[in-house]
């Protein structure tokens, strides 16, 4: 359906009224004042402006384009909503991994640390040297 098919009533009426009341319908200096004392055309105007049937415009058709809009649009926020949750879930999820990874890389450092005198000390064993009671001396340079 065309949508000038549906408003064309509205504006014949209107045209209609134009050509009656053309020469009764002149405002004056204030507001609701009118030449020739009658107010009547107006009230016709506003009264078939009032009577205006909505139901030319809502075809069938259109009674299903309206919901099926509204749920495609209720998709989108859904999905929009739905992709900002997620956006902050995958950032609070970065910083977890950020820490655990950083928790990691000292354990990883302490443990390599442990090793090496560890396996110092089992090499000063194989040279026979033995761990002392005395503290060891700090040299200047």
């Amino acid at each position: 359906m065309n949508a000038n098919n549906a408003v064309s009533p509205f504006v014949q009426r209107v045209k209609e009224f134009r050509r009656k009341n053309a020469d009764e319908v002149v405002l004056a200096r204030s507001f609701g004042e009118f030449k020739g004392g009658k107010d009547s055309g107006l009230r016709e105007l506003v009264s078939n402006t009032l009577e205006f049937d909505i139901s030319s415009l809502l075809h069938p058709k259109s009674l299903l384009y309206i919901p099926i809009g509204a749920i495609v649009f209720l998709f989108q926020v859904y999905n929009t909503l739905a992709i900002n949750s997620l956006a902050v879930k995958t950032e609070k999820l970065r910083e977890q991994i950020q820490m655990t990874s950083s928790v990691i890389t000292s354990q990883e450092l302490k443990m390599d640390e442990l090793h090496s005198i560890r396996n110092i000390a089992r090499d000063a064993a194989a040279l026979g040297l033995s761990p002392t009671s005395i503290p060891p001396v700090e040299l200047e340079p």
